[in-house]
């Protein structure tokens, strides 16, 4: 009888009743995000007393100058600020295949040298990331293992909003990874793909690989120079470089472009800007020459665009 009787009055009355129990409702806290930090020792390009300007970058959005005075414990860096820390670094020019190809006529213009990889987008597309290093050869290696700033070329068709390839934004990102843990022991950045801190998959592809690429990926630790080892945070240096293409999938139109400029008969036609004088030419330069030339820059990890808006407006 009881339960009838009150079955009864929150029949009569559901609105009361229904307002009664939600003010008695338990509110439970919510979970805290806690966004991953950069290492307190990460390098922090400084910006002031510089000789040259820090070179501009077309993004699709305009971020604000980093300030000189921001936290180097701070969740990401901006572009500008890996970029002023190009001085430090001689360049060496690695033309990703096939579609970076079509970049070797203005490389060539700025008479610069021009080598070859190969980072295949279909390879990091399926996340087959021990293929990717596999193909990597010895001449870029031993210049990322001797401290060089490798500046890899490509060029993009699909994303017409971010421009920068496949091979650029996942394969250079993990190859930067997987390098400065097999070398030095630690990441310099935090590992970011299109806005998401990625760290712990990036762990688990470089320590499921075989013995024998982990081997390959050794033998070359040999070569890092002691200087580049006495740094307070010692980092392998690759800097992606790209444009968007309207040449994806013409095979003949590459290998016409790349006969013309590389075979034999050419290799010796050169013009004469930048590097008349010089024997040497500093990453910072060519970013000024290739800015000119319309490329845009790709520092990747905590300086990816989205992983900044995110943070951010947090």
């Amino acid at each position: 009888a009881p339960m009838r009787a009150c079955a009864a009055a929150v029949a009569a009355r559901p609105r009361t009743y229904a307002r009664r129990g939600r003010t008695q409702r338990v509110v439970k806290p919510t979970r805290r995000i806690v966004i991953p930090r950069v290492a307190d020792d990460s390098p922090v390009g400084n910006t002031e007393n510089n000789e040259n300007p820090t070179p501009k970058f077309e993004y699709n959005r305009n971020h604000e100058a980093p300030s000189s005075s921001s936290s180097p414990s701070r969740s990401y860096r901006f572009p500008e600020e890996y970029a002023a820390d190009g001085n430090g670094y001689v360049a060496k020019h690695f033309v990703n295949l096939k579609n970076g190809i079509e970049a070797v006529p203005e490389l060539r213009g700025l008479d610069l040298e021009v080598n070859f990889l190969r980072v295949q987008s279909t390879l990091c597309e399926v996340g087959d990331m021990e293929k990717v290093i596999l193909e990597l050869d010895a001449s870029f290696l031993l210049a990322a293992a001797l401290g060089y700033s490798c500046l890899v070329y490509d060029y993009g068709s699909r994303d017409k909003k971010r421009g920068a390839p496949r091979a650029i934004w996942y394969g250079l990102e993990f190859i930067r990874y997987a390098l400065n843990k097999t070398w030095f022991g630690k990441s310099d950045r935090l590992p970011i793909l299109r806005g998401k801190q990625v760290e712990s998959l990036f762990s688990e592809k470089l320590s499921s690989m075989s013995k024998s690429t982990k081997k390959k990926l050794k033998y070359y630790r040999k070569f890092l120079p002691p200087e580049v080892l006495a740094l307070d945070n010692p980092a392998v240096r690759l800097v992606g470089v790209f444009k968007v293409t309207k040449h994806d999938d013409d095979e003949k139109f590459y290998a016409d472009l790349v006969r013309e400029q590389c075979a034999p008969e050419t290799a010796n036609k050169k013009t004469n800007p930048i590097n008349a004088n010089q024997t040497v030419i500093t990453e910072r330069k060519c970013v000024d020459a290739l800015t000119a030339l319309g490329f845009k820059m790709y520092y990747g990890g905590d300086a990816d665009e989205e992983w900044i808006d995110q943070v951010r407006e947090r």
